[in-house]
């Protein structure tokens, strides 16, 4: 199935999927092949089946997302509880947070990983709902490779309730996990919530350009297509706000966008 998924033989994907799962006995023996396809399905597009994928293989490791959802007001009580958790636990404290050894949770952390951009675009109403359960895992049981994107995308989110503050103390604590545990799979994730989030809000914006230009490389580089894409729209939007010269911003685009294509 992984090699069908690194050829984009999307469909072949699936076809080899159904025979693993079906031949596995026990579900560790499937979750590697529950994460291919729900990442095939993605790609194609097709984002609320990948969804319902993820939480089906949540609920096999025992972390359930509630349903039907809970009244928003539940849900914004919780995240207002999350975040003020967050916010009193200083940088020294969070860096010196243990590390995550459970395989089921670290498991339950990739396959939330991949709700939080799929419930990003496709269900927002979930979104929420997925960051506080990641972000109550990390507390739990530890930091994870998973866990910065998980604060990235915290810090990102406060950005639209004008909590600069607090965003500002997560999107700090999720850069240091990034470095404390050579993330660098996700470094394209979490910098463009930072760069392209709140760091946009408190400093010069020219000085995000470099940092977003950096994670569209590696992402890049790592194959992180849809990572790279934010990165670097958010470069050119950035870059066209602050005041940059329009031819240089039109070559930009030109460049980039010859070299997706390239790349495809």
């Amino acid at each position: 199935a992984e090699a069908e998924y690194s050829i984009c033989h999307f469909q072949e994907v699936g076809r080899v999927a159904e025979t693993v799962i079906q031949s596995s006995k026990s579900f560790q023996d499937k979750q590697r092949v529950y994460t291919i396809l729900i990442k095939a399905l993605g790609v194609e597009n097709k984002l609320e089946d990948a969804i319902k994928l993820s939480l089906c293989a949540l609920s096999q490791l025992d972390v359930h997302i509630p349903s039907p959802l809970p009244e928003r007001s539940v849900v914004m009580s919780a995240w207002t509880e999350m975040t003020i958790t967050l916010e009193k636990i200083t940088d020294i404290e969070f860096m010196n947070f243990k590390k995550m050894s459970d395989s089921n949770t670290i498991a339950s952390m990739k396959f939330l990983h991949l709700l939080t951009m799929y419930t990003y675009f496709s269900n927002q109403e979930y979104f929420p709902i997925v960051l506080i359960q990641s972000l109550q895992l990390t507390l739990r049981y530890g930091i994870c490779k998973e866990s910065c994107v998980a604060l990235a995308s915290c810090s990102f989110y406060l950005c639209q309730f004008h909590y600069f503050k607090e965003s500002e103390h997560i999107g700090r604590l999720s850069i240091g996990v990034l470095e404390k545990l050579k993330a660098q799979e996700y470094l394209s994730q979490v910098y463009v919530c930072n760069y392209g989030g709140i760091l946009c809000w408190i400093r010069n914006l020219k000085l995000n350009l470099e940092p977003l230009l950096f994670g569209y490389r590696m992402g890049m580089k790592i194959g992180d297509m849809q990572h790279a894409m934010l990165s670097v729209s958010s470069y050119i939007k950035i870059g066209f706000l602050s005041g940059l010269n329009l031819r240089k911003v039109e070559r930009d685009i030109q460049k980039f966008e010859k070299e997706m294509i390239e790349y495809n």
